[in-house]
């Protein structure tokens, strides 16, 4: 398989073994796609349920609620809150942190960038299991049909939003994967302070700003973007300086960029020589 199929497995299963054991290998991705997750009988399109029955029995559908708030991106507890409807107070935290623990979320901490020291507050959620958000965003909408036979099959890529979800997922494989990304960038012998997504919120001393991945030696800084489209554009190089811009950093410390990417990027990307490291999909998984 190509590596642009083999993103969209990883996409839908997050590399889950027993997932990937169903995959039919003569199949195309989306005809494997269509098989496990849009007819009743496919393994993608009942796990969900079963998942959340077996492990939090009872509580499931408390526990289902918060999931399906992640799906659209890293939240705080307030904010899951807001997007609930609910009161923020030890419950939903305790949720969260439940579904940190069984390994469905991650629990993202803000880092000073300047230091690498991490901060006490500012913890955001993020739905790090691709295959729950691939169902809430994907599946669900559409159970009905399914179950009923009147699904029609259309390419994945002419679903509403499948671009947004594809980076969310892309982001997620990344993010699960720091090791490979910092090994295929030179850096799998340089000690770390610190390593993840970084958000500085907006405030009246400074502009809001989203680092997909930010990686803290002691004596350097390296912000990597994180980018999923058919054709990347040259405007990626203009966003990636207004980030490094916002953010507050001595003078002496030294910052280098990459760009994690699946795409095809617009040749003057290459020829600016503005990013440090350039890495395609395909060279994560050799």
């Amino acid at each position: 398989m190509s590596a642009p199929e083999k993103l969209k497995l990883l996409a839908v299963t997050g590399g889950v073994p027993r997932y990937l054991e169903e995959i039919d290998p003569g199949l195309t991705a989306e005809q494997n796609i269509q098989r496990l997750c849009f007819t009743s009988g496919g393994l993608l399109f009942r796990e969900f349920d079963q998942i959340f029955h077996d492990i939090f029995s009872r509580r499931a559908k408390a526990y289902r609620k918060v999931a399906a708030a992640l799906a659209a991106g890293p939240l705080t507890v307030s904010q899951i809150s807001q997007v609930l409807g609910q009161e923020r107070g030890g419950t939903l935290a305790s949720v969260a942190d439940d579904l940190a623990a069984v390994g469905f979320v991650s629990r993202e901490t803000s880092v000073d960038p300047a230091t690498g020291q991490t901060l006490p507050r500012g913890v955001r959620y993020r739905l790090c299991d691709n295959y729950l958000r691939f169902y809430l965003r994907c599946i669900e909408p559409s159970r009905q049909a399914i179950e009923k036979g009147l699904f029609k099959w259309m390419p994945l890529e002419a679903r509403p939003g499948w671009d947004s979800l594809m980076g969310l997922q892309f982001e997620n494989l990344v993010l699960g994967n720091l090791a490979v990304v910092l090994d295929r960038a030179g850096l799998a012998s340089v000690p770390m302070l610190n390593a993840g997504p970084f958000y500085q919120p907006r405030k009246a001393s400074c502009g809001g700003c989203q680092i997909d991945l930010l990686a803290r030696p002691r004596h350097s800084l390296y912000v990597f973007e994180v980018k999923f489209r058919k054709q990347i554009d040259k405007s990626v190089i203009k966003e990636v300086k207004e980030k490094i811009r916002r953010l507050r950093l001595p003078r002496d410390l030294s910052v280098r960029t990459g760009l994690v990417y699946q795409g095809e990027l617009h040749p003057e990307i290459e020829s600016a020589g503005y990013f440090d490291f350039l890495l395609p999909f395909s060279d994560l998984l050799k």
